[in-house]
């Protein structure tokens, strides 16, 4: 009897993040897969575009070509950002969650992380974004912004602790960087932050990050 391989492949486009696409450069990047014939594309959890079942050896030529519609890899260790439309496009945000989203990609840091950090940016107290089970969850409410760090989904999951309430948009990033430079220095290799926060104990990250 003659067996059959089924061969799967699967590639995300990166750079892509939070799930914003111009039109006519979500045209462009149409017209790129088609003249690839991906079988199948999927918006992912994390916003992001996934390429399934396509021809291994054209993934690379394919990510030439979209050179151009993609940004740079960020160097501070986040895996992506994952945000609402928050007040700008949704009749329940009160507050810019996409504007949130970009600036905490761009946090700079001294050194890489010690595992990747996934972010949830909910522009509401509805936390679409699951800002609970992210390793740093951000969510909106009337007083500011509250901070979660140290969430997990998957197979373990773990309910992020609230660091802090009622944050303005430069305080919430000064100690989202904050958080992140105590987990790069105290957390061990390839530990995650749930795992970390596990350890660790919000009452410890507090009294580093909240002087």
């Amino acid at each position: 009897m003659e067996s059959t391989t089924i061969k799967k492949t699967f590639s995300v486009i990166p750079g892509l993040n939070m799930g914003l696409f111009a039109p006519k450069d979500f045209q462009n990047i149409l017209n790129i897969i088609n003249k690839y014939d991906v079988p199948r594309t999927k918006i992912t959890g994390a916003q992001r575009l996934a390429l399934l079942d396509m021809d291994q050896d054209e993934i690379p030529k394919l990510h030439k070509e979209l050179k151009g519609y993609i940004r740079p890899q960020v160097s501070n260790g986040v895996h992506y950002v994952q945000a609402c439309p928050g007040s700008k496009w949704c009749k329940y945000g009160i507050a810019d969650s996409l504007k949130l989203g970009e600036n905490i990609e761009q946090i700079a840091l001294n050194k890489p992380l010690q595992a990747k950090v996934k972010v949830g940016v909910a522009g509401c107290r509805m936390c679409c974004t699951e800002p609970y089970v992210r390793d740093i969850g951000v969510f909106a409410s009337k007083s500011g912004w509250t901070l979660v760090f140290g969430g997990n989904g998957g197979g373990n999951p773990r309910l992020g602790d609230i660091v802090a309430k009622s944050l303005t948009d430069e305080e919430i990033l000064t100690l989202i960087t904050k958080c992140l430079t105590v987990y790069q220095e105290k957390a061990r290799p390839t530990s995650r932050t749930a795992r970390f926060m596990t350890r660790f104990g919000i009452d410890a990250l507090q009294e580093l990050v909240l002087k």
